[in-house]
């Protein structure tokens, strides 16, 4: 991919929460957001994808669209993605792992599918593939038409990383601020928490009235990519 032009962004969230997602990610400035089945896509660069990270309480994660291209056997995926300019983005010191889904291509089979892309990743590029790896490439097959993602978040953005204890089975923070959204809690109203157990409720209510970001206090799968400024992202902590 050309690290400077947009690509597209999708931000995934659950079932039925799309639009109070696409609602906060417009109110947050992100460029051209579209509602799609499973969450809402926009456009931007690397930084937008740091910010929405960052900066979303709807999201689940936010994976990178880096690029596509046709595919008709798998000789032809196993060529291309040897072409693939995977070096802009992934480096050969951070393990990462494959997954392929396949849907209405000739190429049907995912595990041969993902086999000829982890071959092409570690003898065009030196990739290290690791089943543990924190950094996923998600590739998906629909069509005849193969696109690439990299999942930017590793553990899903409703993991805070600032909350010390939680009762079983707890609220999800992501669908507590949804919720939150929907019923248009704007930071000023009194909130009465009905669910007796982690005070997500609570707890994201507060954060919403104080302005805080609730990737605050985690750290995130794209910091291991070749695309990552440590100190640009850094200016964006609050």
């Amino acid at each position: 991919m050309n690290t400077s032009d947009p690509f597209e962004i999708f931000l995934v969230c659950a079932p039925g929460l799309e639009p109070a997602l696409l609602e906060e990610v417009s109110e947050q400035g992100f460029a051209n957001p579209v509602l799609v089945p499973g969450g809402v896509t926009i456009t931007g660069h690397w930084p937008d994808v740091w910010r929405a990270n960052l900066d979303l309480r709807g999201a689940v994660r936010v994976l990178a669209r880096i690029g596509s291209f046709m595919a008709f056997h798998l000789a032809q995926l196993d060529k291309r993605s040897r072409k693939f300019p995977w070096g802009d983005v992934l480096r050969a010191d951070v393990p990462v792992k494959v997954q392929v889904t396949c849907k209405a291509s000739k190429i049907y089979h995912a595990k041969a599918a993902a086999q000829r892309i982890e071959t092409a990743l570690v003898e065009s590029h030196g990739i290290t593939l690791s089943d543990e790896a924190d950094l996923v490439v998600k590739v998906r097959i629909f069509d005849n038409q193969v696109t690439i993602s990299l999942d930017s978040t590793g553990e899903a953005l409703h993991i805070r990383g600032h909350k010390e204890a939680v009762g079983k089975a707890p609220m999800r923070e992501n669908l507590a601020a949804m919720f939150l959204r929907q019923c248009e809690f704007s930071g000023t109203e009194p909130v009465v928490d009905p669910m007796c157990g982690s005070g997500t409720f609570l707890i994201e209510a507060a954060e919403i009235a104080a302005g805080l970001q609730p990737g605050r206090s985690r750290n995130f799968a794209f910091e291991k990519l070749a695309s990552f400024d440590a100190d640009a992202f850094e200016g964006m902590r609050r």
